[in-house]
C-alpha cells in the first residue's frame, strides 16, 4: 500500500492492527493465521520481541494478504540492533518499517525506507508514562519526520498518566498532521479503549498474551476482548471494513506463489 493509501484509508476510518511477537516461528504462524482470519488490517513484527535466529522467518514471508510491518523499538546501545533488523526488512515484502523516535539511527532509517519504497513511523514507547506537555512535544517531534502515522505507546501507573495521553492525542489528531495514535498499557488499560474517541487512528491488539520487552505483561488488547467491547454500543467508533478470511493460511499462501 503507498504513503498516500495509507493515509487515505486511516483518515476514512478508524483499524484495527496487530502486534506480533514470541519466540517459535510455529507460535508466530498461529498468529498470524489468527489475526488475518479474524480481518484485523495489519500487522506489527515485534522483532526487538522475538529471537534473532526467528527474524529470518519473519523476512521470508511471502503473500500475507493484509499490511504488514517490521517494528524494532530499540534505543540507545540498542540502536543498532533496530538498524539492522530495519535494513534487512527493506529487502522483504513488508509494506513498512517502525523504529523508536529516540533510536540514535532515526534520520538514517527514515531516508532507507524512502529510498526502498517502504512506509515508515517512529513511535515512542516506553514504561513509563508522559506529562500532557512531553506527549504533546513527542507527538510533535514525530510529526516534523513526515512518518505514515504518529504513535506513543506508553504505561500508565495513574489515571492522571491516563488522561495526559487522552489529551495529548486528541490534540494530535486536531492538529491535521499525520494519523496520531494513543496506546496505554499497565494498570489504567481501560484507556486504551476511549483512544479511539480522543482521534486515536488505530487500536493496536494481539492474538494472546505476550511478555514484554523487560518480561513483564503489557495487558494489550486481545482479540477476544476486542470482540466484546465491540459488541458494546457506543465503546469504539465505525471501523473500516476489512472481510475476514476464514480459511487462509500461511501454507495455502505458499503454494498459491509457488
Amino acid at each position: 500500500m503507498s504513503g498516500s493509501n495509507l493515509l487515505r484509508g486511516l483518515r476514512q476510518g478508524h483499524e484495527i492492527w496487530a502486534t506480533v511477537s514470541g519466540s517459535r516461528d510455529d507460535d508466530l504462524r498461529d498468529q498470524v493465521e489468527a489475526l488475518v482470519r479474524w480481518g484485523v488490517h495489519a500487522i506489527e513484527f515485534r522483532l526487538d520481541l522475538i529471537p534473532r535466529d526467528v527474524w529470518q522467518w519473519v523476512f521470508d514471508l511471502r503473500a500475507v494478504p493484509v499490511e504488514w510491518w517490521i517494528a524494532h523499538f530499540g534505543i540507545e546501545e540498542e540502536s543498532g540492533e533496530a538498524r539492522e533488523s530495519t535494513l534487512q526488512a527493506l529487502h522483504s515484502e513488508a509494506d513498512g518499517c517502525i523504529f523508536h523516535s529516540h533510536c540514535n539511527y532515526v534520520d538514517e532509517l527514515k531516508r532507507a525506507c524512502l529510498k526502498n519504497g517502504k512506509e515508515f513511523a517512529a513511535p515512542y514507547h516506553s514504561q513509563h508514562p508522559l506529562t500532557l506537555q512531553e506527549a504533546v512535544r513527542e507527538f510533535e517531534r514525530q510529526a516534523s519526520l513526515e512518518p505514515s502515522f504518529t504513535k506513543i505507546a506508553v504505561r500508565a501507573n495513574t489515571p492522571a498518566d491516563a488522561l495526559a495521553l487522552l489529551g495529548a492525542t486528541g490534540i494530535a489528531s486536531a492538529a491535521g498532521g499525520p494519523p496520531a495514535v494513543g496506546a496505554v498499557f499497565g494498570p489504567h488499560r481501560w484507556a486504551r479503549v476511549a483512544m479511539p474517541s480522543a482521534g486515536s487512528a488505530i487500536t493496536f491488539v494481539v492474538a494472546h498474551r505476550v511478555s514484554n520487552e523487560v518480561g513483564g505483561d503489557d495487558e494489550q488488547l486481545q482479540l477476544s476482548e476486542l470482540e466484546a467491547l465491540m459488541k458494546v454500543r457506543g465503546i469504539l467508533p465505525p471501523t473500516r471494513s476489512r472481510s475476514p478470511l476464514p480459511d487462509w493460511s500461511l501454507s495455502s499462501a505458499a503454494h498459491s506463489v509457488a
